[in-house]
């Protein structure tokens, strides 16, 4: 990290105690990434972070390095009013999902000791969900910054809401099987419908329930989720929110572009149990293209973005899933424009 590099970032690494001296610059902030988690020692009262602007809500994580350790996640305003907390032993990785302003703001995080007596604090590794920035800063000046760096390392934070499950009109247009299944079969099944069980942000998100008869024996089976037409041209990236069950069935994004073009994105199998932002990159990522005019570009005027949901026999029979909040943002050469 030189003096004179108009940007200074800090990642630290697990593997012994040790102390890193403040950068000289002016601005810098630490990396917390679900890649590069901010991985601590016995906590931190207060790093800033920026929220950008179109989420209802965002998700903050951390997981002890041993079992025994613990901690008491805390997010307040610049004034110091608290605006989520979570105590816990956080021996798996664990979210605190909290409300954010749609307009955006700067918040501030602290990872403090437990209130719980039978629990002390000690290391830990936290990041912020992929939705966000993953920079924490130490002065909300240096956050503030964040908006204008994070295009710089590749942070995107132009996002644009395109479905947020609220309302009565489910916007979800066609539902079908990968392969077929007969008309006279009771499994496999599917419900699909908006609820309020659960939402990432607003009141509702989108339940899928899908059930399976024991010991299914047709390979590929997925289930295909298509909203209907919706806004969209030069896209570069997909954010949803999937609100997951643990199971492992595999998942896959899909956009179908106005020249029935498909891009295709594998985020990996759905191995985690609660909210979790899925980013389908098919811009920059490794993803697959087929049909329509070939230009490899998602065109609109309008488009259908598609969920692919997969059953393997490894998988159990019967899944509960939640979707809320699908966003957009722009292609790289198009984001000037945009923004």
């Amino acid at each position: 990290m030189s003096d004179a590099s108009p940007l200074s970032l800090l990642r630290l690494e697990p593997g012994a105690n040790y102390a890193v001296p403040v950068p000289t610059a002016d601005t810098w902030w630490y990396i917390a990434t679900p890649e590069a988690p901010l991985n601590v020692v016995r906590g931190f009262d207060g790093l800033y972070f920026y929220v950008p602007p179109g989420l209802n809500a965002a998700t903050i994580f951390a997981h002890a390095f041993s079992t025994g350790e613990a901690g008491r996640l805390v997010i307040t305003d610049l004034e110091g009013a608290e605006i989520a907390s979570l105590e816990s032993d956080f021996n798996e990785p664990e979210a605190l999902l909290f409300q954010a302003p749609p307009e955006g703001a700067l918040l501030r995080l602290s990872l403090v000791a437990p209130e719980n007596p039978g629990w002390s604090l000690d290391d830990a590794a936290v990041w912020l969900g992929p939705e966000l920035p993953g920079l924490l800063a130490p002065t909300p000046e240096a956050a503030a910054e964040v908006e204008r760096i994070a295009p710089q390392i590749g942070i995107e934070t132009n996002w644009t809401p395109l479905v947020d499950f609220e309302g009565v009109d489910n916007p979800i247009g066609t539902i079908q099987w990968a392969k077929l299944v007969p008309e006279d079969a009771t499994l496999p099944s599917y419900d699909v419908a908006l609820s309020d069980e659960q939402a990432f942000g607003g009141e509702q998100s989108l339940r899928v329930e899908i059930r399976f008869p024991e010991a299914y024996a047709e390979t590929g089976q997925q289930l295909k989720l298509f909203t209907l037409p919706v806004p969209g041209d030069g896209i570069g990236k997909v954010r949803l929110f999937l609100y997951g069950d643990g199971s492992g069935r595999g998942l896959r994004v899909r956009v179908r572009d106005a020249s029935q073009e498909q891009h295709y994105f594998d985020p990996g199998p759905i191995n985690w149990v609660g909210w979790k932002a899925v980013l389908a990159d098919f811009e920059h990522a490794s993803t697959a293209v087929s049909g329509g005019d070939e230009n490899k570009r998602i065109d609109g005027p309008t488009v259908n973005v598609v969920l692919e949901i997969g059953h393997a026999r490894s998988n159990p029979v019967q899944s509960v899933l939640y979707v809320d909040d699908i966003a957009i943002s722009p292609r790289s050469d198009e984001a000037g424009e945009a923004r």
